[in-house]
């Protein structure tokens, strides 16, 4: 553990101290996050559901930069969720917390939404980590077969992970209007390939990623490259005509207007899943990485297309028909029913009219 974190646990323990008169209000949920400092996706989702009901809802949401300002915001900020956590008797985050992880209270229930609808990569506490990751009540999933692996990385039982399928989800599969051509209208009429990988690295050995050469792929005159870069690596400079950097725009109606995906070791793949449009692999560092991080699943086996090491793999198979693997669907997503938000509302209420020690 760094100097940083043993200084915050140090004030956190005073803090837990000092406030041992807080009560906890028995109607009050709170939301947290480090990744968005506005309600979007799942958290919005269940926030305009829950509003319906009678709950006294709060919201602590920051975006961790990191530099000086943003580590002494985060060092504050986590001074406020050991407040939150006591005063509320529901706490939903769709990130790790350090303050869950070592100040919650025995009374305060914790659900874990977490920001991907399932992960190709190992994770949380299956890999080395700064801290352990514990003390969470409930997190949601997509389907059964994430049980096992989302408990050994969030350190829960089975029967914690709860199949609700993830709120987001719904949107995929619930119509809305697509405004992306009004914003690019070089893409009418064209073949778009989404381009969506996943970073390398964490938050402190530094991110990167393995990125496709453009330039050694054989694109067709009627064939555009949206590149969708993880939000932690999304200024990545571009300067051909065919390949777009689109990464400030919503990832779902990309999915939506593209026609194939190229991706790795995202968990986009299980959103994408839904739209049963084709799929490539890109994964020109998988040795390593099966080496020195892991998958959940069986990656060349279950991916539901073809997987390429190289461009020139790619360019053997970028034109050709795709047939997507069937079982992959059923496997990992159980629900498309669009009524995700829905059933992870109805947990949150019997969570909140359940009784301690229920």
């Amino acid at each position: 553990m760094g100097l940083s974190k043993i200084i915050l646990r140090i004030v956190l323990k005073i803090l837990d101290a000092l406030t041992f008169f807080i009560k906890q209000d028995p109607n009050r949920i709170t939301f947290v996050s480090l990744t968005q400092d506005h309600l979007s996706s799942d958290f919005k989702l269940i926030d305009e559901q829950l509003r319906n009901k009678s709950f006294d809802i709060h919201y602590n949401l920051i975006v961790f930069e990191q530099n000086i300002k943003g580590k002494l915001g985060y060092f504050f900020n986590c001074m406020k969720q050991l407040i939150d956590l006591k005063k509320s008797k529901l706490i939903i985050l769709n990130d790790n917390n350090y303050v869950v992880s070592y100040f919650k209270p025995e009374n305060t229930k914790v659900m874990q939404i977490w920001h991907a609808p399932g992960a190709v990569k190992k994770f949380g506490n299956q890999i080395q980590r700064q801290y352990p990751i514990q003390n969470y009540d409930y997190v949601i999933c997509n389907s059964p077969y994430w049980k096992k692996c989302y408990s050994e990385a969030f350190h829960v039982k089975e029967d914690q992970v709860i199949v609700t399928g993830l709120p987001r989800m719904d949107m995929l599969i619930n119509k809305e209007e697509i405004h992306f051509y009004e914003k690019y209208p070089q893409c009418r009429n064209k073949r778009l390939i989404l381009y969506a990988p996943t970073f390398r690295g964490n938050i402190i050995d530094g991110f990167k990623m393995e990125c496709i050469h453009f330039d050694s792929l054989k694109l067709e005159e009627n064939e555009m490259i949206l590149c969708k870069f993880h939000p932690l690596l999304q200024d990545i400079q571009i300067h051909q005509n065919n390949v777009l950097n689109v990464s400030h725009e919503d990832l779902y109606e990309l999915m939506k207007v593209s026609d194939c995906m190229i991706s790795d070791y995202s968990s986009v793949i299980f959103d994408y899943c839904l739209l049963n449009k084709e799929m490539i692999g890109f994964v020109p560092d998988y040795d390593t990485y099966k080496q020195t991080i892991g998958f959940n699943i069986d990656f060349y086996q279950d991916f539901p297309g073809p997987v390429c090491q190289s461009e020139e793999e790619l360019n053997k198979v970028l034109h050709k028909s795709i047939s997507i693997h069937p079982e992959f669907q059923k496997k990992y997503v159980s629900f498309k029913d669009g009524n995700n938000t829905k059933r992870v509302v109805e947990l949150i209420c019997e969570i909140m009219k359940s009784k301690d020690g229920e």
